[in-house]
């Protein structure tokens, strides 16, 4: 049986696989390491593709963080990543039946366009933005550069960040309650809860003001080029470092040796070894599958196989003969936020409400002689229809492309609602389901953000020595969460070398 050796081998070129080998190759570029990608592209949820020409994204279509001076661009620059990105502004437009809201990439200007629509609530809307503002301001001041504070800045938040300290406890539905009593902007404000797939009771008040609410002030971006290009810029700096990637290889088994890591056995039997694996694989496949029960302690499986899965999504991509003109980028129409997500947790689909992504109208570069690319995206539940119609070990049944059809229609009748006659201008559409996201990510259920907010996350050392986790898995969703967890586990690994 053929074998190579490695320094560390890292299983999935998602934001934290990717980070992580950028941090090891970067520090160290003597270092042999080797990315193993099931796909023929990389990125994961930061990815996308074309079709006769036109390009979509199909995961991420904004990212927080990226500005001159700010966390991620930082951290990005640093590794050498060459990277450039483009301010989305307005954030998103919000289309009602009674009223067109938009949240412009500018604090002030969203609270006055709030006020505009919800008068009654004025005074609520202006001290809820003071204390987010508070809120944000004491955590940057405090995390200086880090995405996640240390123990000792966690103390310092203690005694030092009244406004952090009085809603440490506190929901985001809490904070919400506390300043807004109309129900249509409780929704609005709470349109990003969407990027967790949870309801605000189940979302700290803390890490809303920080996340949800940097679009208004730090601004919200886009990588030009496409979220394809972003990655393969990621992929283009960890080879200049001497790193290896290598795409369509998946991978069966870790090897584990007297409770150790010691490499990896592809499909094809080929064993590649290693002195540390970094799994960015799905938690569930890498404990069961790839590592297996049997070298486990039953508390790490119990563990596991309690938390759920976070929410998937439905989505349709089209192709149109002509370009859209006077249509914003980012489009949410009649989105009822906590109803959607209460409707989609409990297992029904039946959208009323669709969001709407035009990469061409960010970054003109994407243009084509042709026509607009349009993104058409709802959450979804995976288990909908049995599976959404699908047979035995997923398979595409006449069922199954029954029900993708339906709702193919239905979301784009929904976005005609936005754009007038956009169903007699599609020349090209694709559609991915639930089972679409699984099969191409090899995530459990298609998630989109690893295990369900709300789950205790476990620790990025597994019980087997030499295997660390990287992902959304285990410091939750978010492109610069996932990447972040990734330069984590590839310090842990510099100090440890460092130490021999």
């Amino acid at each position: 049986m053929d074998s190579e050796n490695y320094d560390v081998i890292i299983i999935g070129s998602g934001m934290g696989g990717l980070g992580s080998g950028l941090t090891l190759q970067n520090h160290n570029p003597k270092l042999k390491t080797l990315i193993l990608e099931q796909h023929s592209i990389p990125g994961g949820y930061v990815n996308g593709f074309r079709r006769k020409g036109y390009y979509f994204d199909s995961g991420a279509e904004g990212l927080v963080f990226c500005g001159d001076g700010q966390l991620f661009k930082l951290a990005l620059d640093e590794l050498g990543v060459k990277q450039e990105f483009i301010l989305i502004d307005p954030v998103e437009t919000l289309y009602f039946p009674d009223k067109k809201i938009v949240m412009y990439g500018d604090e002030k200007k969203y609270q006055s366009e709030l006020i505009k629509h919800f008068p009654d609530n004025k005074d609520g809307i202006i001290r809820f933005f003071q204390v987010v503002k508070s809120i944000m301001d004491e955590f940057h001041s405090v995390v200086k550069g880090k995405f996640e504070p240390s123990f000792k800045e966690l103390l310092r938040i203690v005694f030092t960040c009244p406004n952090m300290r009085k809603n440490a406890t506190k929901s985001f539905d809490n904070l919400l309650n506390e300043y807004i009593t109309n129900n249509q902007l409780r929704d609005v404000l709470a349109i990003y809860s969407l990027w967790l797939g949870v309801l605000p009771s189940k979302i700290r008040a803390i890490q809303a003001a920080v996340v949800f609410f940097s679009p208004y002030y730090y601004g919200h971006y886009y990588p030009k080029g496409g979220m394809l290009a972003f990655a393969k810029n990621m992929v283009n700096a960890y080879s200049k470092q001497g790193g290896e990637l290598r795409y369509r290889t998946k991978v069966k088994k870790i090897i584990i040796e007297n409770g150790k890591a010691t490499g990896v056995e592809l499909e094809n039997g080929t064993e590649l070894r290693a002195k540390w694996i970094v799994s960015n694989s799905d938690l569930s496949k890498t404990a069961l599958e790839l590592v297996g029960k049997e070298h486990l302690p039953s508390e790490y499986i119990e563990f596991i196989s309690k938390m759920e899965k976070s929410i998937t999504g439905f989505a349709v991509f089209l192709g149109l003969n002509t370009h859209l003109k006077d249509t914003p980028s980012h489009i949410a129409y009649n989105l009822k936020t906590e109803k959607y997500l209460e409707r989609v947790a409990g297992g029904r689909y039946d959208p009323e409400e669709v969001l709407i992504r035009i990469p061409d109208k960010i970054d003109p570069s994407l243009r084509n002689d042709k026509g607009s690319s349009v993104i058409l995206l709802t959450v979804a539940p995976y288990d909908f229809e049995k599976n959404w119609g699908s047979g035995k070990d997923g398979k595409r049944t006449a069922k199954y492309k029954e029900i993708k059809e339906k709702y193919s229609q239905q979301l784009i009748q929904l976005a005609e609602e936005v754009i007038p006659d956009l169903s007699k201008h599609i020349v090209v559409k694709e559609t991915a389901t639930p089972l679409t996201f699984e099969s191409y990510t090899l995530n459990t259920e298609g998630s989109w953000y690893g295990f369900k907010k709300g789950y205790k996350k476990p620790k990025q050392q597994t019980p087997i020595k030499h295997l660390l986790l990287a992902g959304g898995n285990v410091k939750g969703a978010g492109v610069p969460t996932c990447f972040f967890s990734g330069i984590k586990a590839g310090q842990i690994i510099l100090k440890k070398l460092k130490k021999k």
